[in-house]
């Protein structure tokens, strides 16, 4: 048990692994209270086809908004890691999706009269679209930390491949895990209190900053 908490020196997996917890949390929220998801692009996509088949012009558009946020969160979070590859960025970058995401429930609880879904799933897609462009490698493995499809086909490969002193496998596995347990409560939270109990986001993000806080190059 001890060895599978043992990581690659200076990768901060467990910043990374809250992340997980974070995209799985915000992706089942965001469809549970706005039925679109917020983390990828697979989903929304597919859920396009169905609004559009179902004449839904008014979740289509959700939905669209919903991938170019995503699209341009990720475009934007790829650009800057490449240009700015320091991992003192950590805290300025997820300070930045604090933000965007206090941003959201300032709207929702004390400006209703400015509240917007499709103001507020833009705000969540570029949010999730910036982590999931900035934040994708925990030390030597690659990782998506809002959305599984990828991390598990790789977990898959590295397991069927068995390389000795691998550690890919590791952390990928508990990547997914985490994500999915994100995905579970924010389904719970959700579900129970909906807008209140997605605010639980706030804290898990200000978690993260304070990590990040500790990271240094």
């Amino acid at each position: 048990m001890t060895s599978l908490f043992k990581f690659e020196p200076n990768s901060h997996t467990p910043f990374f692994l809250l992340l997980a917890f974070i995209g799985g949390f915000v992706d089942a929220s965001s469809f549970v209270i706005f039925e679109v998801f917020t983390g990828h692009l697979t989903g929304n996509s597919i859920l396009s086809m169905v609004y559009l088949a179902q004449m839904d012009f008014s979740m289509l558009l959700l939905s669209a908004i919903s991938i170019a946020g995503f699209f341009t969160g990720t475009l934007s979070g790829s650009w800057f890691r490449i240009k700015n590859n320091q991992l003192s960025c950590y805290r300025l970058v997820i300070g930045l999706v604090f933000l965007l995401f206090s941003s959201v429930f300032i709207l929702y609880f004390l400006l209703h009269a400015l509240y917007s879904p499709n103001l507020v799933i833009f705000i969540i897609s570029l949010s999730m679209g910036i982590q999931n462009g900035f934040f994708n490698k925990v030390g030597s493995v690659g990782i998506h930390s809002t959305y599984v499809t990828g991390m598990t086909t790789s977990c898959i490969n590295a397991f069927l491949k068995n390389v000795k002193g691998d550690n890919s496998k590791k952390v990928l596995f508990l990547a997914v895990l985490f994500f999915i347990l994100g995905g579970l409560t924010g389904s719970i939270l959700s579900v129970k209190y909906h807008f209140a109990g997605f605010s639980f986001v706030l804290i898990l993000l200000f978690i993260a900053f304070i990590y990040s806080l500790k990271v240094r190059n």
